[in-house]
């Protein structure tokens, strides 16, 4: 006979994963958006639109810190430490290169090149934490680089193979973004994400020698992506991983890359090519098979 107490706790679990899986929904849909914003921009350029996003970004994750934290706020940053500088560089890296992406290709390509971050994060881990890569992981990484070879393969093809390389590099750098935060889990990691902000606007700045006027239309939309968007499904993602596995955590990621090229074709007409969507299927399905299978070893190891 289960113990009412437990049976109470085993309710409560029940229900915060089915919050949770609502949350990461809600996420992925508000976060599929971003191709479909960038097409809607009118005037300003990639870098313009680095330096506006990441500022409306930092200041929305600030602001969380500091209602989260209040008098502390400055002590949480300082917490980050050296490695938290490091994620942060790398979330850097990870905003500029996936808003090149989205502006030197189509928006199906860089989705789907960066819906293989499970798989960059894997590699990386293995190597830099020594954590173990299964036989299916890397099978699921071998389909993967598949797809994503057919997708640069279209680059080539249709001369914008610059975007291709750019979605990878946002993929490599979120998967390095991922490996520091697990490495230094014990902290509050939040700062480093409006860190990586700051330093992408910084480096805006610098490319755009500090021309940073633009129309208003684009100006309001890249403070409603990065301050209420973007700040809004960072804050739903990490909220639901308390409460979710790291595999429903991808299967139900790949709802925004699945999302993001429908958005801009159904309302922009952009519509990806027979290649492109080909590699793209590949790399979903590789990364939900993988989900699904270690959802299903999980779920056998707690029997």
């Amino acid at each position: 006979m289960v113990k009412p107490n437990l049976a109470v706790e085993a309710s409560l679990a029940v229900t915060w994963h089915r919050r949770a899986v609502l949350m990461m929904v809600v996420s992925t849909v508000i976060n599929s958006t971003g191709g479909l914003l960038v097409r809607s921009v009118e005037a300003a350029s990639d870098w313009q639109l680095i330096f506006w996003r990441g500022l409306a970004l930092a200041g929305a994750i600030t602001t969380i810190v500091f209602f989260q934290n209040r008098k502390e706020t400055v002590w949480v940053f300082q917490r980050v430490g050296g490695l938290g500088i490091i994620a942060g560089m790398f979330y850097s890296g990870t905003v500029t290169f996936y808003i090149l992406a989205l502006t030197h290709t189509t928006v199906a390509n860089a989705v789907f090149t960066m819906s293989a971050i499970p798989f960059f994060t894997a590699i990386i881990a293995w190597v830099v934490l020594g954590e173990r890569l299964s036989l299916a992981t890397a099978v699921a990484i071998l389909f993967a680089l598949g797809g994503i070879a057919l997708m640069v393969g279209d680059g080539m093809a249709t001369g914008s193979v610059s975007g291709n390389i750019m979605a990878i590099v946002a993929s490599i750098c979120f998967a390095c973004f991922v490996v520091v935060l697990r490495k230094k889990r014990s902290v509050n990691m939040l700062p480093a994400t409006a860190i990586g902000a700051l330093i992408a606007l910084l480096v805006a700045v610098l490319m755009t020698n500090g021309d940073l006027q633009v129309p208003l239309r684009d100006l309001a939309i890249c403070f409603v992506w990065g301050a209420i968007i973007s700040s809004a499904g960072h804050f739903l993602v990490v909220f639901s991983s308390r409460h979710l596995g790291g595999a429903e955590l991808t299967l139900l990621i790949l709802i925004e890359f699945i999302l993001g090229p429908i958005w801009v074709w159904l309302l922009i007409n952009e519509e990806p090519s027979k290649m492109t969507m080909a590699g793209g299927v590949i790399v979903l399905i590789a990364v939900a098979s993988h989900a699904m299978f270690s959802i299903r070893q999980t779920r056998k190891t707690a029997v």
